[in-house]
C-alpha cells in the first residue's frame, strides 16, 4: 500500500467515524423527540435563568446532536464561563473541536478532561484519535493501546482504527497489525466480516502470498456465493504470476455459477461476473 493509498484510506475511515457519530446522535434525537422543539424549550428556560450553566450545557448537547457544532461550542463556552468545571463538558468541547478538525484545541480540552480522570477509556480513545490527526503517531498508538487493553466491549471498527494507527507509525508493521486483527477475531468471533476483510487487505499489502491465498479460501468456504470469491482469488493469483492456479480458480468460479439456482443465473451481477471470467481467461491464455 503506497502513501497516497494509505492517506486516502485513513481519510475515508475518519469520514466514516464522523458519519457514525452523527448517525448515533441522530438516532438519539429520534428517540427523544424533535430536536428543534427541545432546543426551543431549553432556550426558554435559559431566558428565565440566564446564569444557569447546566442549561447552556444541555442546550449545547442538543445543538451537537443537531450537528450545529458552532452553536454547540458557543453554549459549552458560555457554560464554562458561568462556572461549569465538569469533566463531561471538557470532553464534549474536545469532541466538537475534533469533529470540526480543530485538532490543536481538541487536544487542549481532552488533556484537561484526562487530568480529571486519567483512566477514562472514552476520553483516552478521543485523545488517540486527535493525536493521530496531529500526526503524533507514537503518542496516538500508546493511547489507543490503553483503550484496546482496557475496553470491555470494543467493536470491529475499534480494532481497525487501532491497526491504522499502527501502520501510520510504521507503514511496514503489518505483523503487528495482523496480530491485532487476530486479537479482535478471538474476542469478537472468527466470522467477523470486517476484520476478515481487513486481514486479507493486510496479507496482500505485505506480500504474504500463501497466507493471502488461504484467506481467500476462508471466504470461499464460509460464504455461499463462492463464485465471486473464486474470481477474486483468480485475479490475485494472476497479479502474482500464478497463471495455472488462476485458471483453476476461474474454472471453479464457472462451476459454482453452473450450480446456482436458475433464478440467480440471470441476475445482472452474475452475468457481469461471467463476462469478467471470460475476459480474465483470455488474458491468461495470451
Amino acid at each position: 500500500m503506497n502513501c497516497n493509498e494509505k492517506e486516502s484510506s485513513d481519510f475515508l475511515f475518519k469520514i466514516l467515524l464522523v458519519l457514525i457519530t452523527c448517525l448515533l446522535y441522530s438516532l438519539q434525537a429520534f428517540a427523544h423527540g424533535d430536536l428543534s422543539v427541545r432546543i426551543e424549550h431549553k432556550t426558554q428556560q435559559i431566558l428565565k435563568t440566564p446564569d444557569n450553566f447546566k442549561l447552556y450545557y444541555e442546550r449545547g448537547m442538543l445543538y451537537q446532536q443537531h450537528i450545529e457544532f458552532a452553536k454547540a461550542l458557543e453554549d459549552y463556552l458560555k457554560s464554562e464561563s458561568l462556572g461549569n468545571t465538569q469533566k463531561v463538558l471538557k470532553y464534549h468541547m474536545a469532541e466538537v473541536y475534533y469533529l470540526t478538525e480543530n485538532y490543536s484545541e481538541a487536544l487542549i480540552h481532552i488533556t484537561a478532561c484526562l487530568e480529571k480522570e486519567s483512566t477514562d477509556v472514552k476520553s483516552k480513545k478521543l485523545e488517540a484519535q486527535i493525536l493521530f490527526n496531529l500526526k503524533a503517531y507514537k503518542q496516538s498508538l500508546s493511547a489507543y493501546q490503553y483503550v484496546i487493553n482496557t475496553m470491555v466491549d470494543f467493536r470491529p471498527e475499534d480494532i481497525i482504527e487501532y491497526t491504522h494507527i499502527i501502520l501510520a507509525e510504521n507503514n511496514e508493521n503489518y505483523d503487528e497489525a495482523l496480530n491485532v486483527i487476530e486479537i479482535g477475531l478471538n474476542q469478537l468471533g472468527g466470522n467477523t466480516l470486517s476484520l476478515q476483510l481487513k486481514k486479507l487487505d493486510y496479507l496482500k499489502a505485505s506480500n504474504a502470498l500463501e497466507q493471502a491465498m488461504q484467506q481467500y479460501d476462508y471466504f470461499i468456504l464460509e460464504y455461499n456465493r463462492k463464485e465471486f470469491w473464486y474470481f477474486k482469488k483468480a485475479q490475485y493469483l494472476m497479479e502474482n504470476n500464478k497463471h495455472n492456479e488462476a485458471m483453476v480458480s476461474l474454472q471453479l468460479a464457472t462451476l459454482s455459477i453452473e450450480q446456482l439456482d436458475s433464478k440467480f443465473k440471470n441476475m445482472e451481477s452474475i452475468l457481469e461476473l461471467k463476462s469478467d471470467i471470460k475476459t480474465l481467461e483470455k488474458s491468461l491464455n495470451l
